[in-house]
């Protein structure tokens, strides 16, 4: 009879060794970067430590960056980050249920976990949110949600969600100026 092994320990163990070096660079760290700074504004400074290390865990998870490539356990380290209200791991999880990775494919729940990230400024899960609204994918469609998702993100520099913009005021001329978007989003008289 041939023994079973659970590649789990092992798996577990990586995880674990890689979470004391990300947790070792960390500490080394000097300078605060835009990034650093944007996450110190949106997560509780008490939890920001742990919910940046468990994000970084899902990712490398996510990309076999380390340790072997697993989606399960990518969105659960997602979810733990996510949890702490961590903007990036909101917009990871997002991503994982988009896909179906490691998780059902669930349009509704990668529109809620966008919708806590783009409301913290991530501006890529802005576009996301954006294209959720335009095309009614776990959400109704909404075009002057569509467009105002891509107006923030297009704000802070995406350049495909001005693109989007543009079209849609091809498309739908009454889309085109803020003061449109804002009475239809709104329902403002």
């Amino acid at each position: 009879m041939r023994a079973h092994h659970d590649f789990t320990k092992p798996f577990l163990a990586a995880c674990g060794a890689a979470l004391l070096v990300l947790s070792a660079s960390l500490a080394e760290a000097q300078s605060a970067s835009k990034a650093d700074l944007e996450d110190m504004a949106i997560t509780h400074p008490a939890d920001l430590t742990t919910a940046k290390l468990e994000n970084t865990i899902g990712t490398r998870c996510a990309l076999g960056d380390g340790v072997p490539q697993n989606y399960g356990l990518a969105a659960q380290w997602f979810d733990k980050a996510a949890l702490h209200g961590y903007a990036k791991a909101e917009y990871n999880l997002g991503m994982q249920y988009y896909f179906g990775q490691g998780v059902s494919k669930d349009r509704t729940k990668a529109a809620y976990w966008w919708e806590k990230a783009a409301a913290q400024g991530i501006a890529a899960a802005q576009y996301n949110l954006g294209n959720l609204y335009f095309l009614g994918q776990g959400v109704p469609q909404d075009y002057g949600k569509a467009s105002l998702w891509w107006r923030k993100a297009a704000a802070l520099g995406n350049t495909q969600a001005t693109r989007n913009l543009a079209t849609l005021a091809r498309l739908h001329p009454e889309y085109q100026t803020v003061a449109a978007v804002e009475k239809k989003t709104v329902g403002a008289p």
